[in-house]
Order: C-alpha cells, then sequence, then structure tokens
C-alpha cells in the first residue's frame, strides 16, 4: 500500500520545530557556562576542602572616589587613630582612579595632631588610610587585595593590608584580637610580614620568612580564616600556616568574631624611623579587596 506523503506546510513546520530543539540549547550554553563559572568577584574560587567560595565583597576601585558604601577614610581626630606619630586626616592620603587605590603619606612640618579626649600630639607627617569600619566585617573566610608598595627600600615607611574586630568585645587591643595579613616595612622592603595579635601572642605568631622579592610590582596576598587557623598567602602560595592560643580565653576566641578590613601608609617607627633619605611623600597602591566566605 502506497504510504500517505506529508504535507508540505506539515513538513516545513516539523523542521523548523526540530532545529529549535537542537539550536535552542546550543545558543544557550555559553551563558549558562558563565554563570556556573563567576560571581561578583571574578572567577569562582576553591576552597581548600572542596567547592567554591562566594563572593561577600569587592571592590576594584573603578570609580572616581572612594566609594562611601563600602570604605570610610581614616581620622584621627574622629577615631583617635593613628600609627607611628603619622596623623590621619578626613580626605586626606588617599584617593581613587584609573582602577586604583592611592595611599600616600606625606611628611610636613610640625603641626597638632587632634585626638579626641586628652590625646593630641605633634606630628610630621599626615597618612592615608581606609577601613570598611560600619561599612563591612566578617567572621571566617578568605579576604584579599592586590597591592603594590613604594619603590624605597630604606628606612622610615610603615603600611599594609590589616584587620581588625569590628566591635571589640574581649577588650582593648590585643584582647579582642588583629590579623596583619600583609605587613610592610621600607626598611626591609623585600618582605611582607603576616601576623596574629592577641593576648599571650607570641613572636611565633609572625612569619619572618614570607615574599622576598620586588614588592614594588603588585601581588595578591590574602588569609583563609577558618575557626582553627589563618592561612596566609602570597601569590595563591601558602607562606604561614598559624593556630593561635590565648592566655585570657579559650580558641577559637578571639578570631570568633566579624573583622573589618584596612589598608594604611604611613611612616615608620624604632628600627624603622624615617631618615633623611626617606621620601617626602610615598605611595602604596591597590588594585582590589575581595572577601569570600
Amino acid at each position: 500500500m502506497r504510504k500517505a506523503l506529508l504535507h508540505p506546510t506539515r513538513w516545513l513546520t516539523a523542521l523548523v520545530a526540530l532545529a529549535a530543539l537542537v539550536l535552542v540549547p546550543a545558543f544557550h550554553a555559553p551563558e549558562a557556562a558563565r554563570a556556573a563559572t563567576t560571581d561578583a568577584c571574578g572567577a569562582l574560587v576553591a576552597k581548600p576542602g572542596g567547592g567554591t567560595w562566594s563572593c561577600s565583597f569587592v571592590d576594584d576601585f573603578n570609580g572616581k572616589t572612594l566609594d562611601a558604601n563600602k570604605w570610610v577614610g581614616q581620622d584621627t581626630s574622629l577615631s583617635g587613630f593613628s600609627m607611628n606619630t603619622t596623623c590621619f586626616k578626613a580626605g586626606k592620603g588617599y584617593a581613587v582612579g584609573n582602577g586604583t587605590l592611592k595611599l600616600t603619606v606625606t611628611r610636613v612640618a610640625p603641626f597638632t595632631c587632634n585626638v579626641p579626649g586628652d590625646g593630641d600630639f605633634t606630628s610630621t607627617s599626615v597618612g592615608g588610610a581606609v577601613s570598611t569600619y560600619g561599612k563591612f566585617s566578617q567572621a571566617y573566610g578568605k579576604f584579599e587585595a592586590r597591592i603594590k608598595f613604594p619603590n624605597y627600600t630604606g628606612a622610615g615607611l610603615h603600611g599594609g593590608f590589616w584587620m581588625n574586630p569590628q566591635t571589640k568585645s574581649y577588650g582593648a587591643w590585643p584582647a579582642s584580637g588583629e590579623i596583619d595579613v600583609a605587613e610592610w616595612y621600607s626598611g626591609m622592603a623585600n618582605r611582607l610580614y603576616p601576623s596574629l595579635h592577641y593576648t599571650g601572642s607570641t613572636s611565633s605568631d609572625t612569619a619572618y620568612t614570607c615574599m622576598s622579592g620586588d614588592l614594588t610590582a603588585f601581588h595578591k596576598v590574602s588569609v583563609v580564616w577558618s575557626t582553627t587557623s589563618m592561612k596566609f598567602y602570597y601569590d595563591d602560595q601558602l607562606c604561614f600556616d598559624r593556630a593561635w592560643a590565648p592566655t585570657d580565653m579559650a580558641a577559637p576566641k578571639p578570631f570568633d568574631k566579624p573583622f573589618t578590613a584596612s589598608l594604611i601608609a604611613a611612616l615608620g617607627a624604632g628600627s624603622n624611623a624615617p631618615t633623611s633619605s626617606t621620601p617626602k611623600t610615598a605611595t602604596t597602591t591597590v588594585d582590589y579587596v575581595k572577601v569570600w566566605k
């Protein structure tokens, strides 16, 4: 028996439907793949124990001014914070442009740095410092910055990437803790120093052999913070792995509360105090700050 032929119109309709079934998945596949491999921080980052981190904070400094929703500029007259007699002033020492944050410390004629209460002191430098205090804080996770330091190898400059508690739940420093992800001293300019500070911390809570090399180029610095340890990475290479053992409380205290991120440029002190050779101005440059949970 002769089989009936499919009507030309029906045949064309069937062909179009078949093509749609083949083409639609191919068209959407790349978009789905991109969505699965990136988040606000960029490419997904693998966790040491499996899975991936989830971006909780990012600033690529792509604007023209400091993002007031993410950062506050340090002001000694309000916060009382100073470093090695370097004073910080609102709107001074920090600037955003060309995709970076620049933190500048400048040596000036002696002036009175105002501090809340009776703490005024004479300073000869205005530094640059910003913090996520009151804007963002987090306990545990991965905290990272891409940063380069001034092209100077003599004594006199100090700065880096710090983390401090949003609230001093366990008392004044160092009881509530401090995490120095990457501390830099120009007198030892080819190294960075990760440290933990808490009641009972010792010299073993600082690494003295990390990142020997050219720090005037950009490098990634990060810490992976868990309930049992801080793992510090420079350019994705583990350089220091430290647990903590406070003498006035049980771990994971004091590192069980949300911490803020800070970036600082100041003058040094002690063996790293300024000399006649220390530049009048020096700038630390930050490409980005990212945090994952």
